[in-house]
């Protein structure tokens, strides 16, 4: 099997090939089932145009069509079950065993931005989309096959670790924050930590508040260790926000962008603004506990709370 390196990550690309007679797309109006068929699809509360965008759906994520639309169609995503309406002209239908791998098995494009290249166009495609029968070059999406040379892996491959989930986390420092968004233009908190966590064969609703029920409890931030999933909310006291922590007690998350914080047993330490911006709630942790104790907080610095910096709780 070819490999790619990219850094210090081993990619290993998937090793089907492109076959009309075994990787068909269906065009008929009677499946209930589809890929996301363009760069990223919004997926929103309700069937029109101007309605809240709840989430996105991204090129080659399959989901099953509840209440197919001449205009929308209202959807189910098949990892977290999030619900919604797209654009019935943004989904491509397909057949039933296009649809299970790829749920089940896919090859992930891993670059934050790249493209697939196909004799009339280029597609941009974003971190977290899937190559419909990728053999390592080529993909068949819909009628056409296209070139990928970016970074890809098949999920059977992908390492179920700290480290991993990491460093794909720190691929979207400086993004900015959007919600609903799932993209490099802009993304949201919970979106996040669901793409990294899914790179590594954990699959998480797509809310902070649902994801919170994910996991192991840590009763105390100082037992916390890299990777593990920090939890903060609001004045009534529900969860809004996650974040992925770090080690030397730190936090990577959303706000205004995908940025880096201090984080003790209060919550999230913006230093460019001298206050807390998050209270904290609860710490999960989805990976086998590490060896050495207390290793996120090895290097920690004590944070002084006062009046005004404790006022946001």
């Amino acid at each position: 099997m070819n490999v790619r390196m990219a850094g210090a990550l081993v990619v290993h690309p998937a090793v089907r090939t492109v076959d009309n007679r075994q990787f068909i797309l269906s065009c008929s109006r009677m499946s209930n089932f589809a890929l996301g068929r363009f760069t990223a699809a919004a997926i929103r509360s309700h069937a029109k145009a101007k309605s809240e965008m709840m989430s996105q759906l991204l090129l080659g994520e399959p989901v099953t069509i509840l209440e197919p639309g001449k205009t929308f169609s209202r959807i189910r995503c098949c990892d977290d079950d999030f619900e919604g309406f797209v654009r019935t002209d943004q989904l491509l239908t397909a057949d039933e065993r296009t649809f299970r791998l790829q749920r089940d098995n896919p090859a992930f494009a891993l670059d934050l931005w790249s493209a697939i290249l196909g004799e009339q166009a280029a597609v941009p495609i974003t971190f977290g989309a899937r190559l419909p029968g990728f053999d390592g070059m080529r993909l068949l999406h819909g009628q056409h096959v296209f070139n990928y040379s970016g970074q890809a892996a098949l999920s059977e491959d992908l390492r179920t670790e700290a480290d991993l989930m990491i460093r794909f986390a720190r691929r979207w420092l400086f993004v900015p924050g959007l919600a609903g968004g799932r993209t490099p233009t802009g993304i949201d908190p919970a979106a996040l930590i669901q793409l990294v966590a899914r790179l590594i064969n954990i699959k998480l609703p797509r809310t902070a508040d649902a994801m919170s029920n994910h996991g192991r409890m840590v009763d105390f931030v100082i037992q916390a260790q890299p990777a593990d999933l920090a939890f903060f909310d609001n004045r009534k006291g529900h969860i809004e926000h996650v974040g992925l922590l770090l080690p030397d007690s730190k936090i990577l998350h959303v706000g205004d962008r995908v940025r880096i914080d201090s984080v003790d047993h209060y919550g999230i330490f913006n230093q460019e603004t001298g206050r807390y911006s998050h209270r904290l709630r609860i710490v999960k942790r989805l990976l086998p506990d590490m060896d050495i104790p207390n290793v996120l907080m090895r290097k920690q610095k004590k944070v002084e709370a006062n009046e005004n910096q404790m006022a946001i709780f």
